[in-house]
């Protein structure tokens, strides 16, 4: 009899924790948000939600870092869309929240490619020069190096603000450029999109790219 005890006492030990799981899994799933996608056009940026997103309890993070990921990532998007529209939103509290969430999330999962790519955009947006930028898309990169999702946003945001001065970003860009070229062909509009969107740095880059690959294809950027 004591030796069954002994095993009694563990499994419904285990069976409390299990039924604690599930319980305050469920209640973090009705406050969560459907999952979000990172755009794939960068001029057309927006978030799937317009409401207030809400913050997940510390006291439950054991059971919601992908959730809350996925909630930072809704706030950067909104932010960002936000900065696009109206840019003196870029100084806002609600654009530095956003920022914020996003680092956040990323000291816990640095491995999201979405959040590094968010928090690109959204640096970027209030300050192009800031090192943070060229570090979170160099992240973005090596996280997700042959995500094709990203390719389109990566190179805008490569192009428009002047990323490409740092010779570790160039060669990625490159990369990125040289896998639509040869391999995946109907992300050429991304080349397009971006090529129009450019810095004067950006363009000259692009052309140059695009040359060394497919000299036919360049007269395509300009339309």
């Amino acid at each position: 009899m004591a030796s069954l005890s002994r095993i009694r006492i563990p499994l419904m030990a285990l069976a409390l924790t299990v039924g604690c799981y599930v319980v305050v899994s469920a209640v973090v799933r009705t406050t969560a948000l459907d999952r979000a996608a990172f755009p794939s056009d960068a001029a057309k940026i927006s978030s799937p939600w317009d409401g207030k997103v809400p913050f997940l309890s510390e006291v439950l993070s054991p059971f919601k870092s992908e959730l809350e990921s996925n909630h930072a990532l809704i706030v950067a998007l909104q932010a960002i869309e936000a900065g696009r529209k109206k840019p003196t939103t870029v100084q806002s509290a609600q654009y530095t929240d956003a920022i914020r969430r996003v680092r956040q999330m990323l000291s816990i999962s640095p491995y999201n490619p979405e959040l590094w790519l968010a928090l690109a955009l959204l640096q970027a947006q209030r300050d192009p020069h800031d090192p943070i930028v060229f570090e979170a898309l160099k992240m973005a990169y090596f996280t997700a190096p042959n995500d094709t999702r990203f390719v389109p946003v990566r190179l805008d945001v490569a192009g428009r603000f002047d990323l490409l001065a740092d010779p570790d970003i160039k060669d990625l860009a490159r990369n990125d450029i040289r896998l639509i070229m040869t391999r995946r062909p109907e992300l050429k509009p991304a080349i397009v999109s971006a090529f129009r969107r450019a810095s004067d740095r950006g363009k000259a880059f692009l052309q140059d790219a695009v040359q060394s690959i497919d000299p036919a294809f360049v007269p395509m950027l300009r339309g």
